[in-house]
């Protein structure tokens, strides 16, 4: 009987993936299309939204050994999370669906697991551990239909995702009392590109009044007067750029220091930073909870800015107090144009960094708002791979944001896991 990766028509393969092995893999190894849970699930390669799903949590523990030795294995049922179903090692499930998605360079089971119950479609999941693909060489296949047949298959670790939670709205209301606005209260802002699922997207959450929404103010900045998502009402704030950028550097992420130059720029001169202790920029794909990160910002309330990540502050969610503000503000005012802080653009050498460790270096080594001591440093405010923070697929842990979920379905499961948990407020 015939399984979907038999049935499935297949993608073209490039000429290095036809050169990776002479013994083709019953997985065939697909082009470069580092899906997420988007409806595509393709790899946003575009300015701000670019992610690298950590595979470098696995990478390293891969020897390639001798063509006539197999490879080291990856996984063991002990390095699985506890948060998937069913999963049998060496089993590849068999099912009529017609309905499947495969997805590259996925490190272990537990994450393919946790796609799959992103996916309303998925009913079980199937794990290669090596499909002979560069660099992490697993992949997962996403199955419509639970299995009518089980086939023994080596380095194949197959399972049934578990139970969808029901997507449904919390009260989060803060107590004024206990947050009030002049320590924890939040401007929270989002640059958009003006096409694509970052759109639909923010409209949603929008309309659901979760992420920058429940802040105390917001906004939503792009290239061009737009509204966000149709009959929302809700207008963008127009930033004086063209949005493009190149991807590089040392982890291959997007060089868009010069747009949020720009952004910043505007944001500055719209001066909702001003009204309120916490200026907070927020990408459209973080699920970020605000209810969760009043009681951190009371507690670093003064701080300058809050370092998210101990590898140094991550872009999906960047907190700055009053005092950056300001001094990014008077940067800005002392340049010739007003367009960009005069002296971090021109001490820093920031051509191949993201807006992000552009930001950090600016404002502590340029403009020196820490007095020369490292950030304050909060890594519960942020949960994603890069800094080593596994419970962002599940949404599991009591973080403040999760971060990347690129489609309203994955973006809602990770709010309705979030809500199940019971714990919207950070302890």
């Amino acid at each position: 009987m015939p399984s979907v990766e038999e049935t499935m028509p297949l993608k073209a393969m490039s000429r290095e993936e036809l050169q990776q092995s002479e013994e083709p893999s019953q997985y065939p190894a697909t082009s470069r299309l580092f899906t997420h849970m988007s409806k595509a699930l393709s790899i946003a390669a575009v300015c701000g939204v670019i992610l690298v799903i950590a595979c470098v949590f696995r990478v390293d523990k891969v020897q390639r050994s001798q063509a006539s030795e197999s490879m080291e294995k990856l996984w063991d049922q002990k390095d699985a999370s506890g948060q998937c179903g069913l999963m049998e090692k060496d089993m590849d499930y068999v099912e009529y669906s017609g309905w499947g998605k495969n997805l590259d360079h996925i490190p272990d089971p537990d994450m393919c697991c946790a796609f799959c119950q992103a996916e309303p479609k998925c009913k079980s999941f199937a794990w290669v551990e090596d499909a002979g693909l560069d660099g992490c060489p697993s992949q997962c296949w996403l199955k419509g239909g639970e299995p009518s047949d089980k086939k023994p298959k080596d380095g194949v670790i197959s399972g049934l995702p578990p139970p969808r939670q029901a997507f449904h709205i919390a009260p989060q209301e803060a107590s004024p009392d206990q947050f009030p606005v002049r320590r924890a209260g939040m401007f929270c802002f989002s640059l958009m590109l003006p096409f694509g699922y970052e759109v639909e997207l923010l409209a949603w959450q929008y309309a659901h009044q979760v992420s920058i929404f429940d802040c105390e103010k917001f906004a939503v900045y792009t290239n061009k007067s737009m509204e966000v998502g149709s009959g929302t009402g809700l207008f963008t704030h127009v930033v004086d750029s063209n949005l493009h950028c190149q991807v590089g550097g040392d982890s291959q992420s997007a060089l868009n220091s010069w747009i949020f130059i720009a952004v910043w720029k505007k944001v500055l001169s719209d001066g909702y930073w001003r009204e309120y202790p916490w200026t907070v920029k927020v990408d459209p794909d973080a699920v970020f909870l605000p209810l969760r990160a009043r009681p951190i910002l009371m507690q670093y309330y003064g701080e300058p800015y809050i370092n998210n990540c101990h590898y140094g502050m991550h872009g999906p969610v960047e907190f700055f107090g009053q005092p950056a503000m300001a001094a990014l503000n008077g940067e800005y005012e002392a340049s010739y144009d007003g367009k960009a802080p005069k002296a971090c653009v021109e001490e820093l050498h920031f051509g191949l960094w993201g807006e992000d460790m552009f930001m950090d270096q600016c404002l502590r080594k340029v403009l020196q708002v820490t007095n020369g001591e490292p950030p304050a440093l909060a890594p519960e405010l942020m949960c994603e791979a890069h800094c080593d923070c596994p419970e962002w697929i599940w949404c599991s842990g009591d973080q403040v944001s999760f971060h990347p979920f690129k489609s309203i379905d994955s973006y809602k499961n990770c709010m309705a896991n979030v809500f199940a948990t019971g714990n919207i407020r950070k302890k």
